[in-house]
């Protein structure tokens, strides 16, 4: 794969007897393959109060009923892998990508059935938010 310059740049450590290379981004990179993403417990429990079947919250696409963290990772996964990319929105650092199921994945944010996801990754790669839209 074709890395861009900005994927060159970072530190090297040695640790526990293993050299490692940590590279270092500024902000969005389209180039640099941001999969596989990492699912935390805290992303997960925002989901999950947000926007899970059964969630109160308002103003917020909720996925269909039967979902779990197994089957919300796998989505996750596909949306990151052949979704399409664009920077995060008001200059926060990150993606945001975007996938189309073409089958109802739960409802949006108006009540109406939703196919597509968007996953919200820091330039960790740690997912911050992900829900159907």
């Amino acid at each position: 794969m074709h890395r861009s310059p900005a994927w060159l740049i970072g530190f090297c450590g040695f640790l526990a007897g293993v050299l490692f290379f940590v590279p270092v981004t500024n902000g969005y990179n389209p180039e640099v393959d941001q999969s596989p993403v990492v699912l935390t417990s805290w992303a997960l429990r925002h989901i999950m109060e947000r926007h899970w079947p059964d969630s109160p919250a308002f103003g917020a696409g909720k996925f269909q009923i039967g979902i779990t963290a197994s089957s919300l990772r796998e989505m996750v996964n596909e949306a990151v892998a052949n979704g399409r990319s664009r920077p995060n929105t008001h200059g926060r650092p990150g993606t945001i990508y975007e996938y189309d199921f073409h089958h109802p994945i739960g409802t949006t944010i108006d009540g109406g059935p939703a196919t597509r996801l968007r996953v919200v990754v820091n330039n960790r790669n740690e997912v911050i938010t992900a829900f159907p839209f």
